[in-house]
Formats: structure tokens, C-alpha cells, sequence
């Protein structure tokens, strides 16, 4: 028998003795619930996966290879394929294990079940990892963000915006509550910003849902991104419900192949020119917020604010905070996140990011700030008195 196929017959049979549990306990996970079926987990492969009502992974139990498959980003493949999630949090470069990531899972194997590896190989001994020499493909091209007016798939949704209901008169009884309880979120704002409730028979699989344009700096229509109406509903009744991991609702639903961790929502150019939100910038700095609404809510109060689309950033987006400061507050931001702990947390990895990056930041408002009024509080909660007579003036001291 050929050395590497003895390889991967010794690789499988080790997948096959590795429990899952101790995969998961490596990793400081909980363990499957059941010794049989299938055990769901979060996505490792891509962050925007937790966005989305498809980012759980499912694991088979009854496959000796323990087969996975990831319902939002579609990767499958067997234990090694969890290990290499787990350890570097995105799909194999190619698609498949190969090469050194390949190697690197099986070492990371046996690490897990105790195994170490030796410098040399005895006759016998076909499991080292220097056996196995495939080649290495090319690297994958970077991920991009297309125009939908560019995609021949996708270009007849670019103006889908505009079959959206903007009158709460017209709306389902959720969506009309949704609006009614953001009151500035007038017809006239929601065709500003190209968003609205898209009817439960419209021509998407966002029908039913609050939906907002996702624009580059051209000011280019990318993808759209949903709202579930009733989320503050199915919150409430989840945390009353214990947190079960596996019912935990989604507020926002992305199309699959939308890269939203290279984007930022209200980064258009055109946007930040306005005689306002310049005014905005020079005396405060640029603001980063969490979600969409926050984002439109600052900028009806006269706020230059753009937005993460997550409470975590990621390189590329903090590369491109750094540049649109730069370029339009002097460098200064402000950090206004969501005050939860959630929130919390990654704006403090972010404060850390960008003032390494040289900027001058200020954070807004924490869950203890001002004497814990705004605990709990998202920034589209603001009310015009809030801003001016609380953190405004706040923000304003040297």
C-alpha cells in the first residue's frame, strides 16, 4: 500500500476514535447533548454567519468522520475540517484541507488526543504528518462586494427599494408597530436611505421584512439586508425562556455572499459632505454606532455617524474608519456602541485598534457613564433633548 494512503487510513481511523466532546473541550465549548444524531454548534468558518437564521453548523454524530456542514457559508467536510474552523475561523483556502492546513488540523488531532509527534518515522509509524506532501493550490482571490448592477443574477434588485411600504397605514400590524415606535423614520427618511417594509409578496426572500440598501462609497447599491419586525418580541420571550443557544432569534438577515465585514453602512462619500454633518465632523469627529437604524437616527439629529453592521470590526473596516477620518474629522472618533455587554466589549477592542492606529477617540456613553441613564440604551433610542443637553455638550470638552 502507498505510504499516503496508509496516511490518511491511520488520520481516519483517528478521527474516528476522537469523541467530539473532546474536540469541543479543547476549544472550551459545551459538549453534545446526544451521543446520536446531530449536534448543532455556531458557525467557526465566518463571522457573518452569526447574523444570519442559517449560521448554525451541524454536526453527524452516527459518520465515524463525524461529516459537518456549515448551513450558511455551505462548507462540509469531516472532524479535521471542524478542527481547522475552530483554530483559524475561516473556510480552507482552496476549499478543501490541503497542504499545510491540512497538516497543521492533524497535528492539532493529536495534540487533542495526546499524541506527539517525533522528528523521525519508524517503519510502521505512517501517522507523522510529514508523510503527507500534497500540493499546494493557489491562493483564493480576496473576498469583494460587487455592484448589484454589475451581477447579472442580481441587477434586477437593485431599485427593489423602491416597491417598499413606507406608510404605516399600508403596513402588517408588526411592521406598522416597528414604525411607529421610530417615529423618525418618516417615508421621507426611509426613501432617503432606501429602505422600507417589503410586503410579504414581494420578490425576495426578505419579503416580510424591514430591508435597508447597503451602499459602497460610490454610493452603489451592494445587497440588502433584512429586519425581522417582531425581533424585540422573540428577544423578550427567549430570555424568558432560559437563553436555549438553539432558539436564540436573529434581528438581521444578510443575502449569502454579501461580505458585510468589508463595508460600512452610511460610508457613501456624497453622504459626509452634507453642510450638517460636515459641521458635525469639525466639532466632534466621525461616530461609530452598531446598526443601521442608529446610524440613520444620528444623522436626522445632524450626526456624522457609519456603522459597524456587528459589535465587532473587522480589519478591513477599521483600515477604512482610519482612512474616512483622516480624511474628514482630523482624525477624531467617537465611540458610541450599544450599551450592552456586548457592545461594551467591542468597543473596547475597536478603542484599542484605533488608537493604535494614531486616531483620537472618545467614547460616547458606557452602561456607568453619566450616571447610568443611558444604561441599556442603543443609540436610535436618542431623543433630540438627550443629545443636546446631555451628550453634547459631554463630547464637546477638550
Amino acid at each position: 500500500m502507498p505510504r499516503n494512503a496508509s496516511y490518511i487510513q491511520d488520520v481516519d481511523r483517528l478521527i474516528e476514535q476522537t469523541p467530539l466532546s473532546n474536540v469541543l473541550h479543547h476549544y472550551g465549548l459545551p459538549p453534545p447533548e446526544k451521543s446520536s444524531g446531530e449536534h448543532r454548534m455556531v458557525c467557526p468558518f465566518n463571522a457573518e454567519c452569526r447574523d444570519s437564521q442559517y449560521g448554525n453548523l451541524t454536526v453527524n454524530l452516527d459518520s465515524p468522520a463525524k461529516l459537518i456542514y456549515a448551513h450558511c457559508c455551505d462548507v462540509r467536510g469531516s472532524l479535521l475540517m471542524l478542527i481547522h474552523g475552530l483554530e483559524s475561523g475561516r473556510p480552507p483556502s482552496s476549499g478543501r484541507l490541503r497542504g499545510d492546513e491540512f497538516k497543521a488540523a492533524v497535528n492539532k488531532l493529536k495534540e487533542i488526543n495526546g499524541l506527539l509527534d517525533t522528528p523521525t518515522v519508524n517503519r510502521g509509524e505512517s501517522l507523522a504528518a510529514e508523510t503527507y506532501h500534497p500540493a499546494t493550490p493557489p491562493a483564493d482571490p480576496p473576498p469583494e462586494n460587487i455592484a448589484l448592477r454589475m451581477q447579472d443574477k442580481t441587477k434586477g434588485l437593485v431599485n427593489l427599494w423602491e416597491e417598499c411600504v413606507v406608510d404605516v397605514a399600508d403596513m402588517s400590524p408588526p411592521a406598522a408597530a416597528y414604525f411607529r415606535e421610530r417615529p423618525w423614520l418618516t417615508p421621507e427618511v426611509c426613501r432617503k436611505w432606501k429602505l422600507g417594509y417589503l410586503p410579504s409578496n414581494g420578490r425576495s426572500l426578505l419579503r416580510g421584512m424591514v430591508i435597508y440598501a447597503h451602499e459602497n462609497e460610490a454610493g452603489e447599491i451592494l445587497s440588502y439586508s433584512g429586519r425581522d419586525v417582531r425581533f424585540d418580541e422573540k428577544w423578550q420571550n427567549w430570555i424568558r425562556d432560559g437563553r436555549p443557544e438553539r432558539k436564540k432569534p436573529n434581528k438581521h438577515r444578510y443575502v449569502k455572499g454579501y461580505h458585510k465585514g468589508l463595508q460600512l453602512y452610511g460610508e457613501q462619500a456624497n453622504r459626509l459632505l452634507d453642510r450638517k454633518l460636515k459641521e458635525s465632523l469639525g466639532q466632534l469627529g466621525l461616530v461609530l454606532v452598531e446598526g443601521q437604524n442608529d446610524v440613520i437616527r444620528l444623522d436626522a439629529l445632524g450626526i456624522a455617524a457609519i456603522g459597524l453592521c456587528s459589535n465587532r470590526a473587522t480589519d478591513e473596516q477599521i483600515a477604512k474608519i482610519v482612512r474616512i477620518a483622516q480624511r474628514a474629522s482630523q482624525g477624531r472618533v467617537i465611540l458610541m456602541p450599544d450599551n450592552d455587554e456586548e457592545g461594551e466589549s467591542g468597543a473596547q477592542d475597536l478603542l484599542w485598534e484605533l488608537a493604535s492606529q494614531g486616531l483620537t477617540v472618545k467614547l460616547a456613553w458606557s452602561r456607568t457613564s453619566h450616571d447610568g441613564r443611558f444604561n441599556g440604551m442603543q443609540p436610535e433610542n436618542l431623543t433630540e433633548g438627550m443629545w443636546q443637553h446631555d451628550l453634547r455638550p459631554f463630547l464637546s470638552r477638550p
